[in-house]
């Protein structure tokens, strides 16, 4: 009802301006030049013209929208600036799994309608005169590509090099072909080399472009360089700026001319040899299924329809002997001063793509697993190792996340035991990756041979530290760092920097405790009434069952999960440890200095959290002052390294190159907390920190010269772990207890034999 209420009134204020206001539905068309948009807006023109306008005023409403690049028209596309543009097979790729966009029709090159003719094959052009060239001496030579991503120009030779193990076509960074190619041939032209989409982290060598035509600074290596496309790639090579292009097969004949015979130029095949240029059925390096013009998948099937009723009659009428060539040509763009406007040029007819409607069903099983190809890695798997059953379903999330981007190497998680298990797991080749707290990252480094290779960034422009900090309810104002004996303590886990290390640090240098006999546990134990030290009754740190069991008493877990050192015990980890102290079971928290911020005023949905007010928390400084939350720089007990993801030190810098090279990746994709698909640095309503920090940012890369426990953890905080390592004999040495036993044992044994 309200729909021909709307439909009314539109017409009522038509009547009264005395305009009629057009209803049909738009169909959008994105442009990516000044001879396209002339092309496109020419069309416009003869179909709102007699003698055509009737038939067209039943059909969307053409218009034309002007881009920039392929990638710009997606992402306009995307985001509902436009509704169609033509792709290759490639770009269709990129269309489909990057910009959610599906094939409406697809070209055919044979007026016939032979299904053949939605086929092409790829060659490897080189002038004849040029005899030095072959497939076997590709290598440094100059190579000419219509774009990086084109199915003809980059998919289909770089998929054919990486295959072949004699073509001497190495794999220089995994994700990122552009490098390897570029490291293959000479100086490129391979437009879109150095595009963001291609070009993430901003690295790629300038050498992908430099072929390119340098004379225009505003369409230099992109869709609109002159030597972009089939017809720019040929004249790349033709022109002697390159040794070779990367075309279909039809561009020969469509490039020659004007001075230039296609008897001047021969094709390479693959493996060995050279043959005429009208060889190709047998000198070819694939076959790709013919460009197709695409729109948003998220139009319904009407909308879809009616798109492809508007290019079925543009088909009819334009195509070659249409019923109105006289009036436009469809598939001539010469007119317009440019090649392939809108539609490639030596397309016949349109055709609906009919049930193959999505891009893979169109392009088929066998060019995907040549795309595939293209993320060929040398490690073929990354294996996280985690903790528990909770950062395990974060893990997998992670794997689907990853596996849906086909970012290589896979990924793939392991369970360990415990912290100490993942450490052993990484030691031994079990596993490859785990994220470690400072404190681990010392124990992981000298006990167990691991190196960081990755830190996590809390601000995300610097190399920050964060502070430890105690934390007190606002209204308990007579606490102190001075007056804590006796009271009740939440720490974030035994062994970790800001929940342990730093609070023994603190109270042995204010004379507050005194380890005697090696056992900083005990010492712990009787200065605090009760504590809550996730893993402190664990085998690795309670050698000999000694322990004290009220440093587990104020812990919340039940059964065999209370104490635990990962997220199966409520109050584990910085986060854990705050809400040990708003639920009252601690009167000081040992945390992070970001943990109050964000489990207050909002950011923590999670029930626990909620109401929970920033600024009923105040800090407790070593000089026996309190001071509000956000005061940490001024008072903290110590200032520590961040956590880092660390790797064996056994792995190859070129493995450690990989391994990072995903992690960063993954995070361009997924480090937003906004995602839908997946948050990378964030975890679930009652469990936090899982696989990183909750407050990281982002991954930095830790230099390959600071790839070592020491020289990452710095003078300082490596001191304050050999101080500890000093008064708690009893943990430094379970590290070293199995050697140790051995050598008792061996003793004990040589000296029955010497007395028996």
């Amino acid at each position: 009802m309200h729909k021909y209420i709307l439909i009314l009134l539109i017409v009522i204020i038509s009547s009264l301006y005395g305009e009629v206001v057009d209803l049909r539905k738009e169909a959008r068309w994105c442009v990516k030049s000044d001879a396209e948009e002339a092309k496109c807006n020419k069309l416009v023109q003869v179909i709102s013209r007699a003698p055509l306008v009737d038939k067209y005023a039943k059909l969307p409403k053409l218009e034309c929208i002007r881009g920039t690049t392929s990638f710009d028209c997606m992402s306009m596309i995307g985001q509902n600036d436009a509704d169609l543009v033509t792709l290759d097979a490639g770009m269709g790729y990129t269309a489909g799994e990057y910009f959610s966009m599906m094939p409406l029709m697809n070209e055919n090159y044979d007026s016939s309608g032979d299904p053949k003719g939605r086929e092409s094959k790829v060659v490897a052009v080189v002038r004849k005169d040029n005899s030095d060239i072959t497939y076997k001496t590709l290598k440094g030579k100059k190579a000419c590509s219509p774009g990086v991503g084109h199915a003809v120009g980059w998919v289909h030779p770089i998929s054919t090099l990486i295959q072949d193990t004699n073509s001497e076509f190495e794999i220089k960074e995994c994700n990122v072909p552009v490098k390897s190619a570029a490291a293959f041939f000479g100086p490129m032209c391979a437009p879109n080399g150095l595009a963001k989409f291609y070009n993430p982290f901003g690295n790629n060598p300038v050498s992908i472009c430099k072929n390119c035509d340098e004379s225009n600074k505003v369409t230099y290596c992109t869709d609109n360089d002159k030597y972009a496309n089939y017809h720019g790639a040929f004249e790349c090579m033709s022109s002697k700026r390159g040794d070779v292009a990367f075309v279909r097969d039809t561009t020969i004949t469509m490039a020659t001319g004007n001075g230039t015979s296609s008897n001047d130029f021969e094709l390479l095949c693959v493996g060995e040899g050279r043959k005429s240029w009208n060889e190709f059925e047998n000198c070819n390096w694939g076959t790709v299924k013919s460009h197709i013009v695409m729109t948003s998948a998220v139009n319904d099937a009407d909308t879809r329809n009616e798109y492809k009723k508007l290019l079925q009659t543009l088909s009819d009428d334009f195509k070659p002997n249409g019923a109105n060539e006289n009036l436009f040509e469809l598939f001539e763009s010469r007119t317009y001063g440019g090649r392939d406007l809108l539609f490639s040029d030596e397309t016949k007819l349109l055709e609906d793509v009919k049930d193959k409607d999505s891009y893979y069903t169109w392009v088929g099983k066998d060019y995907r697993n040549i795309l595939l190809r293209l993320n060929d890695c040398p490690v073929k798997q990354t294996r996280w190792c985690v903790i528990s059953p909770f950062e395990m379903k974060k893990c997998e999330s992670m794997i689907m996340a990853l596996s849906a981007k086909n970012l290589k190497p896979d990924f793939n998680c392991i369970l360990g035991e415990n912290g100490r298990d993942c450490m052993a797991k990484l030691r031994d080749g079990d596993a490859d990756l785990m994220s470690l707290d400072p404190a681990d990252i010392y124990v992981g480094g000298k006990y167990y041979g691991l190196v960081p290779i990755a830190r996590e960034d809390y601000s995300g422009y610097e190399e920050a530290p964060y502070y430890a900090v105690a934390v007190a309810r606002k209204i308990g104002s007579y606490l102190t760092i001075f007056n804590l004996k006796g009271r009740r303590a939440c720490h974030a886990a035994v062994y970790t920097a800001a929940g342990w290390v730093s609070p023994i640090d603190t109270l042995v240098e204010t004379g507050q405790i005194r380890v005697e006999e090696c056992n900083a546990y005990r010492a712990m134990g009787e200065f605090f009434s009760k504590s809550c030290a996730p893993g402190v009754l664990n085998s690795q740190y309670n050698t000999d069952n000694t322990n004290p069991i009220n440093l587990c008493e104020a812990c919340a877990s039940g059964g065999l999960d209370r104490c635990l050192r990962n997220d199966r015990e409520l109050y584990y980890g910085n986060s854990g440890a705050f809400r040990c102290l708003t639920e009252f079971g601690g009167d000081v928290a040992f945390i992070k200095h970001t943990t109050v911020r964000e489990n207050t005023d909002g950011r923590n949905r999670a029930e626990w959290a909620r109401n929970r007010r920033s600024d009923d928390y105040e800090l407790l400084c070593k000089d026996g002052t309190r001071k509000p939350i956000d005061n940490w720089k001024d008072c903290h007990l110590t200032e520590i390294p961040a956590s880092a993801v660390v790797t064996a030190s056994f792995k190859t810098t070129k493995q450690r190159e990989i391994y990072w090279t995903l992690l960063n990746y993954a995070q361009q994709f997924f480090a937003s907390d906004e995602n839908k698909d997946f948050q990378m640095f964030d975890s679930f309503l009652d469990h936090k920190d899982l696989m990183f920090e909750d407050s990281t940012v982002r991954l930095a890369l830790v230099p390959p010269e600071r790839q070592n426990y020491k020289d990452y953890l710095k003078p300082a905080f490596v001191r304050a772990m050999e101080r500890l390592q000093e008064i708690d004999c009893v943990t430094a040495s379970s590290s070293t207890f199995h050697l140790n036993s051995i050598v008792a044992l061996l003793c004990l044994l040589i000296m029955k034999f010497i007395f028996s």
